[in-house]
């Protein structure tokens, strides 16, 4: 029987919580598990049957699921500011409680941080090791600014280092066929996210699908079935079939609002038309390379968010470009500064938002209200869209 869109959404949400069920509360996991940030090598784990699970991805299933308020309130009364990192805060708040919408993940056997996204989480991953008392890894990725030969020579290092720590830790062999395959799905399902997501400006659907579905790609991207996921979605956008305008391109810069029911502020953007978001790109990594250290090497470095402020704007640029947009909406984010910054020089009318994607109490409804107004009657008055 062929596998559907709706099955392997189940597939690999089932796999993924499986050991999140209050009935599983306590037992113990057959695999080691780390706690990994979004943009850690998981395919090094993967190769190694250890299960890895992402702290950020559920603060906004918490924000999703209404709960963000009460468990940033349970962190707050046990020290950690409101004003921290909304992600930060919805997860120690569920620990503190032993509760979430899903229960808790397994105690982790090791946290693995980067610094290619955001210089908050190895200081969040430390805070986490203190706590549980088990070992930290932090990998260090210097991005463009540092010579491509010797990045790779230092980078290659750790990712050495990072699988004898893992083969120790969890009594398995890394075997080159896995960490081949691993990263092969991985590759795969960045190129079946790239060609559906290129439909969101062309195709009659809210960029609440694509929002949403762009966890599999955390969660889930060096699984085989996730590339095929993707294929599906791809039809399912093409079903809906194409728009045909009659409303103002607008590109999202910016995370989602995971509390909103629409994952962005459709209310206020009535009169637009979603044609892309840089949040949708941001996973597209480019496992380019003829070795495994290579390809992880290429993939991990340079992530968007990892890169220098020149390219972060060529890049944003042509993906606007590209997507048709006439104008933007930009979050200035109170848990990611680096977000927003990425914004800079844009030749493009913007509303500029004070906002956060998780803390729903955040942000002055009626600012946002009269910047999206001022926004859309420049927009019309120069007659910059057809």
């Amino acid at each position: 029987m062929a596998n559907t869109y709706t099955g392997l959404q189940a597939q690999s949400m089932r796999e993924y919580y499986q050991y999140f069920s209050k009935y599983a509360r306590g037992r113990k996991p057959e695999k080691k598990v780390a706690w990994v940030t979004s943009f850690a090598p998981v395919e090094i784990l993967e190769a190694l049957d250890v299960s890895y699970y992402y702290p950020e991805s559920y603060g906004a299933v918490i924000a999703a699921s209404g709960q963000e308020q009460r468990l940033m309130e349970a962190s707050e009364q046990g020290g950690l500011s409101k004003d921290c990192c909304s992600y930060s805060c919805c997860m120690d708040g569920c620990l503190e409680l032993q509760d979430g919408p899903r229960g808790t993940p397994p105690k982790p056997d090791v946290l693995i941080a980067t610094n290619n996204q955001c210089n908050t989480l190895p200081v969040w991953w430390n805070m986490m090791a203190e706590k549980y008392q088990v070992p930290l890894v932090v990998l260090d990725y210097p991005g463009e600014n540092t010579r491509r030969e010797d990045a790779y020579r230092y980078v290659s290092g750790q990712h050495q280092e990072l699988i004898s720590k893992m083969e120790e830790l969890s009594g398995n062999k890394l075997e080159q066929a896995r960490l081949d395959s691993a990263i092969e799905n991985s590759r795969n399902s960045v190129k079946a996210w790239e060609e559906a997501g290129r439909l969101l400006s062309s195709h009659n659907i809210e960029p609440t699908l694509l929002f949403d579905d762009i966890s599999f790609l955390v969660t889930s991207r060096c699984k085989g079935y996730t590339s095929e996921l993707y294929g599906l979605l791809k039809t399912k956008i093409e079903e809906q079939g194409l728009y045909h305008g009659g409303k103002i391109p607008i590109f999202w810069i910016g995370y989602p609002l995971w509390y909103h029911e629409k994952r962005y502020l459709s209310e206020q953007l009535a009169d637009f038309h979603v044609v892309g978001s840089n949040y949708l790109t941001w996973w597209n990594l480019d496992y380019r390379g003829d070795t495994a250290f290579e390809q992880l090497f290429s993939a991990y470095n340079y992530t968007f968010l990892n890169l220098s402020q020149e390219s972060r704007n060529r890049r944003l640029k042509q993906d606007i470009r590209e997507s048709g947009a006439v104008c933007a909406a930009v979050l200035h984010n109170k848990s990611c500064k680096c977000d927003f910054v990425s914004a800079r020089n844009l030749d493009i009318l913007q509303a500029e938002l004070e906002i956060d994607m998780i803390d729903r109490t955040f942000g002055d409804q009626d600012q946002m209200e009269r910047r999206i107004l001022m926004m859309k009657e420049a927009v019309c008055t120069g007659s910059a869209w057809i």
